[in-house]
């Protein structure tokens, strides 16, 4: 698999809704993950979900690429989030070791 880290670029706005930076997307954007399960929002199917996903500025699908392709998993363990396996029943995408990686690579081009 191609790295897409080189290639990501920061956007200020959303490319769908055109919210900004730090803001909730707007209804029916497909850009929005869903806060219960992580699927896309318009489509996922959850009822009663009353949160909304802010923009980071950087798609979640990208950053769950970035977690695939350097393999950063994490999962909760005596009350903090550790490094895990992707095989662990238990861990999730690292979508914060995913945007450290991005920040240390954009900064090193």
């Amino acid at each position: 698999m191609a790295k897409l880290i080189k290639d990501m670029v920061r956007r200020e706005y959303c490319h769908d809704c055109g919210t900004s930076v730090g803001f909730e997307h707007e209804d029916g954007c497909d850009n929005e993950a869903c806060t219960d399960c992580g699927l896309q929002k318009i489509s996922c199917g959850c009822e009663d979900v009353n949160s909304r996903e802010r923009w980071a500025g950087i798609p979640r699908l990208r950053m769950l690429q970035i977690c695939e392709e350097q393999d950063l998993y994490t999962t909760w363990s005596d009350g903090g989030w550790v490094p895990a396996q992707k095989d662990d029943p238990n861990s999730m995408h690292d979508l914060n070791r995913a945007a450290a990686v991005l920040i240390r690579e954009k900064n090193n081009v």
